[in-house]
This record gives C-alpha cells, sequence and structure tokens, in this order.
C-alpha cells in the first residue's frame, strides 16, 4: 500500500499520494514513463510544469484535481520551491528506493533545482 504524505495549507490539510492512478494520469500528461518523470522531478528538469502536474495528480489522496486547483494551493503554499518538500516525502512513500539515495547522499528533495525561469 502506498501511504499518504499530508500538507497543512492554510486552515486545511491537503493529502498527497503518488497512487498508481496518480502516476498514470503522469505517464499520459506527459507522454513519459515514471522512471523518467521521477529523473526529472528529482533533478528539477521538469521545471515547474511537471511539478505543478505531479500536485494535480497526487492532490486528493492520489485522485487528482484539475490543474488549476493545484496552482492555487502552489501559490498559497509558497511556489514550486517551497512545495518540493511535500512532493518528495509522497514520492518516497511509493518509491522506498528514494529513501535509501538521500540516506547515502542522493538527490532526495524534489525542487531543489535553479527554477528554469531565473
Amino acid at each position: 500500500m502506498i501511504s499518504t504524505h499530508s500538507v497543512k495549507v492554510g486552515k486545511k490539510t491537503h493529502k498527497l499520494k503518488a497512487s498508481m492512478r496518480a502516476q498514470v494520469r503522469l505517464e499520459e500528461e506527459t507522454g513519459k514513463p515514471i522512471g523518467e518523470i521521477l529523473s526529472q522531478l528529482l533533478s528539477g528538469a521538469g521545471g515547474v510544469k511537471l511539478v505543478s502536474q505531479a500536485w494535480a495528480a497526487f492532490l486528493e489522496d492520489g485522485a487528482g484535481v484539475e490543474l488549476d486547483d493545484a496552482l492555487d494551493l502552489l501559490d498559497a503554499l509558497g511556489g514550486a520551491n517551497a512545495a518540493g518538500e511535500h512532493l518528495s516525502k509522497a514520492l518516497q512513500n511509493a518509491f522506498p528506493f528514494l529513501r535509501e539515495e538521500e540516506g547515502e547522499g542522493g538527490e532526495g528533495d524534489v525542487g531543489n533545482a535553479e527554477s528554469p525561469a531565473v
């Protein structure tokens, strides 16, 4: 079972889960396999668009929300970089090997790369 990661934004708690439904949604939206998506999220190469798509797919306990709703939430949270820690934890729940890489000096924080807009 894939666990949920809770994120409090304002007075509301949101649940992120990298469910199979969310993973399939990301593959369909990006046209890329999940391994490539993970690599881009971890390196920051996917940019804010991919972070936003992942949040939209992972919200509502992995059932997903509309992209505009996810973007509003990301703005309230402080943007894609602020969201990276939470996205990383949700991904680690679905892909435990990411936790191991983080402990060994690997890239465990999603979104730590510089913004492509810089």
